[in-house]
């Protein structure tokens, strides 16, 4: 945490450093300030913090890639400051002989185009997230109900018992990480008999345990070929 802290501390600083030298250039560089040189100046500082506000939302969540196009968001924020400055700058020159409604058209538009864009790549990554999220929620519930056969099968002394749970436990480990309300019955059943096999292999009723992997089996079978129809 105290690295993080770190690392953000240092970012405002050198963001700070640059918002200060540029305002050095620009106001030691210009003067005679009108209406086009002050919408320059504004559109610059709104792309600026906009980048900014990009770095916090994308190191925010760097699991998924926020992309648009396959370009990542944070090229785009600052291909955007960039074509901004140099706008902004291209206006400061020719403040004099610049229309105020031109330079305010052409940078809200550069504006919004990046807004846009910023806000279908944070979309994206936001869904990318919600179903990698989901992925591995049901990888941890294969991989769950892998382990509790695994285990079983360590504590089994008969052979044909643990034949029966190493099927099942085969069957288990290839089935479909994925998961939708079509299986949802199918799931359930499968949670009970686990629930029935524990209690069937620790009351000695090895009969009963090899009846129960045949059905579960049977239930991932089944809940894998919906989920490839559903697909």
């Amino acid at each position: 945490m105290e690295r993080k802290q770190k690392n953000i501390l240092l970012s405002a600083a050198v963001y700070l450093v640059i918002f200060i030298v540029y305002n050095l250039i620009v106001f030691m560089v210009f003067k005679n300030y009108n209406d086009v040189f002050w919408i320059s100046y504004g559109f610059m500082i709104a792309a600026f913090l906009l980048h900014i506000l990009c770095v916090f939302l994308i190191f925010k969540n760097t699991s998924v890639k926020a992309v648009f196009f396959g370009i990542p968001l944070l090229s785009f924020s600052v291909y955007f400051v960039c074509a901004e400055f140099f706008c902004s700058f291209v206006f400061m020159i020719f403040k004099t002989m610049a229309n105020a409604k031109l330079a305010l058209t052409i940078q809200a538009l550069l504006l919004c185009a990046f807004i846009i864009i910023a806000i279908i790549s944070i979309m994206a990554r936001d869904t990318v997230q919600s179903v990698n999220d989901k992925i591995k929620g049901n990888v941890s519930f294969i991989k769950g109900l892998n382990v509790d056969v695994e285990m079983l099968m360590q504590r089994s002394t008969a052979p044909d018992v643990t034949a029966s749970l190493k099927k099942l436990s085969e069957t288990i480990k290839y089935s479909d990480p994925m998961s939708n309300s079509i299986v949802a019955v199918q799931e359930q059943m499968i949670m009970q008999y686990m629930t029935e096999l524990r209690s069937a292999f620790d009351a000695g009723d090895m009969a009963l345990v090899k009846d129960i992997c045949g059905k579960i089996e049977l239930l991932f079978i089944e809940r894998n070929k919906k989920l490839m129809v559903s697909k």
